[in-house]
């Protein structure tokens, strides 16, 4: 890369470009001063943030921290733009990475945040819309507004946990808040006992539904096991009677047919009949207990949803 190609991109000229010394002839025992090479500094690239007015910010190689009223997009969005204190945090990484087809931002460009096309980044805000600027899907009737919040953004996210990793809502237990608990962060009740858990691939509620309780699901599969087990026995003692019956009226004469349809048809209301009664009842309980919203045993979670 030449230094006229360098200056055109707007990379600094003072720069060291390796492939400039190599192609000068120039042996390379060591690595050149401020090439990027081995994470020593980079070229920077001519082109500014818009920070705004008030806030606080360190920028070193593109890795930037900034605090203060800090908007979504432009200065005209988010709570600050109307006067509204919203005290946020800003860690990003390659603003406008993603813009120009991977290219970054222009030469001499100023830039504002952009939660689509810059790399990476952690948001921390006393109030804003996480939904709506993260251009996150909702249901209907999901909350429109601000609220404080805190949205992770990457090309991949990994979240380690040596023992364990929670993820839970609702309020924390033992607070001493006032009468209804633990609030939200604009002092407003929190009236869900457990706000949902939602985990949606592809940005859409297309698909979205309860997941399937694992203890809930083993248990009601073992009672249809057991209602499968009750109609097998039934059948069984059905064929049972049936074979002696046949043989009864395999013999000949006639007259001996009599003898065996009286205890046939007890043995049928006995061990065929209110066996099939009980079964089919017992169906229908476990139908409802299990796979009807209202039953006690439902198999599919209220509060944590997925596609």
């Amino acid at each position: 890369m030449g230094k006229k190609k360098a200056k055109d991109l707007g990379i600094d000229p003072n720069y060291t470009i390796p492939q400039d010394l190599l192609d000068m002839g120039i042996n390379l025992n060591e690595v050149p001063p401020r090439s990027g090479l081995m994470n020593t500094p980079n070229a920077p690239i001519a082109w500014g943030y818009q920070r705004p007015e008030g806030s606080w910010m360190v920028n070193n190689q593109g890795a930037y921290i900034t605090a203060g009223t800090i908007p979504p997009t432009g200065l005209a969005s988010g709570a600050g733009a109307y006067g509204v204190l919203s005290p946020t945090i800003d860690l990003v990484v390659g603003r406008n990475a993603g813009a120009r087809q991977g290219s970054g931002p222009e030469k001499d460009s100023v830039v504002d945040n952009n939660f689509g096309t810059d790399a990476a980044r952690i948001y921390i805000s006393r109030l804003t819309d996480i939904e709506r600027y993260f251009g996150l899907a909702r249901r209907p009737g999901d909350y429109r507004g601000d609220r404080s919040g805190i949205g992770v953004k990457a090309d991949r996210v990994a979240i380690i946990g040596r023992e364990g990793v929670k993820i839970v809502t609702g309020k924390m237990q033992g607070g001493t808040f006032g009468p209804y608990g633990e609030t939200n962060s604009l002092g407003g009740r929190i009236i869900a006992p457990a706000p949902k858990i939602e985990l949606i691939a592809g940005n859409n509620y297309d698909k979205v539904q309860g997941v399937a309780l694992g203890e809930a699901t083993r248990d009601a599969l073992r009672g249809l096991h057991n209602i499968v087990q009750d109609l097998s026995s039934a059948v069984y003692n059905f064929i049972t009677l049936q074979t002696g019956f046949d043989a009864i009226v395999g013999v000949s004469p006639l007259p001996h047919y009599p003898a065996g349809a009286a205890p046939k048809a007890m043995g049928n209301i006995n061990m065929v009949m209110s066996s099939m009664y009980a079964t089919r009842a017992n169906l229908m309980t476990w139908q409802f207990n299990h796979l009807n919203p209202a039953g006690r045993q439902y198999i599919v979670s209220r509060n944590v949803r997925s596609n």
